[in-house]
Formats: structure tokens, C-alpha cells, sequence
């Protein structure tokens, strides 16, 4: 079978980007008007940030067109921009949706060899990341599933169908 492509939704993540550039506006604002606190350096700082790598996803998926999901009967990968990520789907017992800060994420459920084999190859730090997501979100890793070209539920449930395969 082809691999699918999933990419950002441009109107989604371009709304995102306007919210963001109407704090930083406000921040410059009372910095300008003399309100020169950390607060407000910090959100100025946070929300420019934020909206220039939202930006820098959307015009990178579109000018190079790298998407973030490619979906293959082996695999899922993952090109964030940052980081690629691959999940392997003979490594997964299921997939299902989870909400984290407002957010929707895909969960991934391992199987228990597998799960305990990325516990035991993680480095100290990263275990102790993998346990404090298994403890907030009841998984050890998730992927994000807001501002893509198809719902949530849709994308959690192409990723499940790929298990039965």
C-alpha cells in the first residue's frame, strides 16, 4: 500500500500564529508604555518564539513538502522540524487518544517487551521522563494530534487500523 501523508493544517496553525503575534504586540506595547516587568518580557519572549516555529513548521511542510506524519505499513514517522521520531507498528498494541493541557495526543500503548526494553535503553533522564508521563498521561510516549489536515479520532483511528494489518 502507498504511504500517507499528513500535514498541518495551514488555517488551524495560522490562527495560532495571529494569537501569538497579538500577545507579543500587547508585550511591546506596555514595555513601551513602561511596565517593564519579568512577566511581561517573559510572555513577549514565549509567544514570539511560539509563533515564529509555528510559522516555521507551516511554510517548511508546504515550501519543502515534508509532512509531519508519513504513513506506511510498517511505520509512522514523525518529522517535527526538531526531531525525527519513528514508531513501528509491530511494536504497538494500540493507539488511543488522550487530552494533555487542552491538547489531544495520540497515546501509544506498547507491547511489554518493547515498552520495557525503551525503559531500560533510556537514559537516566529519559526514564525518569517516562515514568512521569506514565504517572500525568498514563503512557510512557504520545503524539501530537491537534492542527493536522484530518480530525483527531480520524488520525487515532487510521493508526489502529494499520495494527490489524
Amino acid at each position: 500500500m502507498k504511504e500517507i501523508k499528513i500535514y498541518h493544517s495551514i488555517w488551524k496553525n495560522l490562527i495560532l500564529v495571529a494569537i501569538c503575534l497579538a500577545f507579543v504586540v500587547l508585550g511591546v506595547l506596555q514595555l513601551l508604555d513602561g511596565r517593564n516587568s519579568f512577566l511581561v518580557w517573559a510572555s513577549t519572549l514565549f509567544f514570539g518564539i511560539g509563533g515564529l516555529f509555528m510559522l516555521y513548521i507551516i511554510l517548511r511542510q508546504r515550501i519543502t513538502n515534508k509532512p509531519y506524519y508519513v504513513i506506511t505499513d510498517e511505520c509512522i514517522c514523525m518529522d517535527s522540524g526538531m526531531k525525527k521520531w519513528e514508531v513501528r507498528f509491530a511494536d504497538v498494541e494500540e493507539f488511543y487518544l488522550i487530552n494533555v493541557m487542552s491538547s489531544k495526543q495520540i497515546a501509544i500503548k506498547y507491547k511489554k517487551d518493547v515498552e520495557l526494553q525503551k525503559m531500560n535503553e533510556a537514559s537516566s533522564a529519559g526514564r525518569t521522563v517516562r515514568k512521569f508521563n506514565e504517572k500525568i498521561a498514563g503512557t510512557q510516549e504520545s503524539l501530537p494530534a491537534d492542527g493536522f489536515t484530518m480530525k483527531p479520532q480520524q488520525l487515532c483511528d487510521l493508526f489502529n487500523s494499520k495494527l490489524t494489518k
